[in-house]
């Protein structure tokens, strides 16, 4: 089952993929009157009970689409209006290009998950990205449903985004150390974009960056020009601390990684872009569900020669991306005395501790909790 939530020209476009049926639908977000009848309707007929979320979703997003003005995009997603947040890491002949939609767009295609980090990777990544012209962000999360939470997030960046639900087949969570991670986030991610991208037009770019990774705004400037496949160093990769192609006059003659094992192509996954084109030319290439060999496959399965990577940063001496992982920690639970009788703003803001995910109240388990004023401590 997958779910896909697209904002494109005023018009919001629900997808879904079931076990039984498959439905597109397109509404516009003013016809709020029509959305709640249609979504009566399919939560009726939804296949399974997990749905009845989509459906909820689906109201409360039209719902908040009313309350507030989010900058709209052209009709189709290779002709993308200019993001109103590219003053830095574009050059003026790229911003002046994208009013006339010549600027080459950038998919931007995000895996992530469930975790009490989430909303605070996807806010900080968005504030990124916010900078950047031309970029249509595709964020796939590992989950059966759309999050309330992150459809709220995402239309506050201003950028042209669709939001899939794509979660890891069952089969493949049984082995925790060898979990191919994202594989089905970036799967989904690519049908999308055969699905929607105008197959005439080679004017875009595949990038996959993750939630978590650090990237300079450079990079965008350089993967724009990709032809057919780009590379570049990604930093605090491995042993090495970085893993890159390797160049000598120009061309890539062999690569720099920490973790060989015998992968023809030994690169990290923010290390690479790929034209649009190629996705096409080669239909039923996609990532396997193989952890280690998601970029060796893919890239494999698209058929890319050595001689055909067009190596970036400065022939690749220059780092523009980090691989950054934030510290997992576990979710913590603030044990209260009532929940009803807290203090001030308390109340309110641990409830929207609660709602993104980052921590739980509880009166009964959980760790004590305590006010201080003027050096003097109480329980809540």
């Amino acid at each position: 089952m997958s779910i896909c939530i697209s904002l494109c020209n005023d018009v919001l476009t629900y997808c879904y993929v079931g076990n039984l049926f498959s439905f597109c639908l397109c509404v516009e977000r003013s016809r709020l009157d029509v959305i709640k009848v249609l979504s009566t309707l399919l939560f009726g007929i939804c296949d399974n009970g997990s749905n009845h979320l989509f459906v909820l979703c689906l109201q409360d997003t039209f719902s908040r689409y009313r309350r507030q003005t989010v900058d709209s995009t052209s009709s189709t997603v290779n002709k993308i209006q200019e993001n109103k947040h590219n003053n830095n890491g574009e050059s003026d002949t790229a911003r002046d290009g994208d009013k006339e939609h010549n600027t080459t767009l950038i998919y931007f295609i995000t895996p992530t998950y469930p975790r009490r980090e989430q909303i605070a990777e996807l806010t900080r990544l968005g504030q990124t990205l916010m900078h950047v012209s031309r970029l249509y962000w595709i964020v796939a999360d590992d989950r059966p449903d759309c999050s309330p939470q992150i459809m709220n997030l995402l239309p506050d960046f201003s950028i042209p985004y669709t939001y899939i639900a794509s979660p890891m087949p069952a089969i493949y969570k049984r082995d925790p150390d060898a979990m191919p991670r994202g594989v089905s986030n970036r799967r989904a991610a690519l049908n999308w974009i055969r699905l929607n991208h105008n197959i005439n037009d080679t004017n875009a770019v595949i990038y996959f960056g993750d939630d978590d990774n650090t990237f300079h705004l450079d990079l965008f400037k350089e993967i724009r020009t990709t032809k057919k496949i780009s590379m570049f160093p990604v930093g605090l990769v491995g042993e090495y601390g970085v893993s890159s192609p390797i160049i000598d006059k120009g061309k890539v003659v062999g690569f720099f990684d920490s973790w060989p094992a015998k992968r023809k192509f030994p690169v990290d996954m923010a290390g690479f872009a790929i034209n649009v084109q190629l996705l096409f030319k080669y239909p039923y290439a996609t990532m396997p569900y193989k952890a280690g060999f998601e970029e060796d496959r893919f890239l494999s399965a698209l058929a890319i020669r050595l001689d055909e990577i067009e190596p970036k940063a400065e022939n690749c001496t220059k780092i523009l991306v980090w691989h950054t992982q934030t510290a997992k920690k576990p979710k913590p639970i603030v044990m209260v005395k009532s929940k009803a009788s807290l203090p001030g703003s308390l109340a309110t803001l641990l409830d929207q501790v609660t709602m993104l995910g980052i921590g739980g109240v509880s009166e009964t388990t959980g760790v004590r909790s305590y006010m201080t004023k003027n050096g003097n401590i109480f329980r809540v």
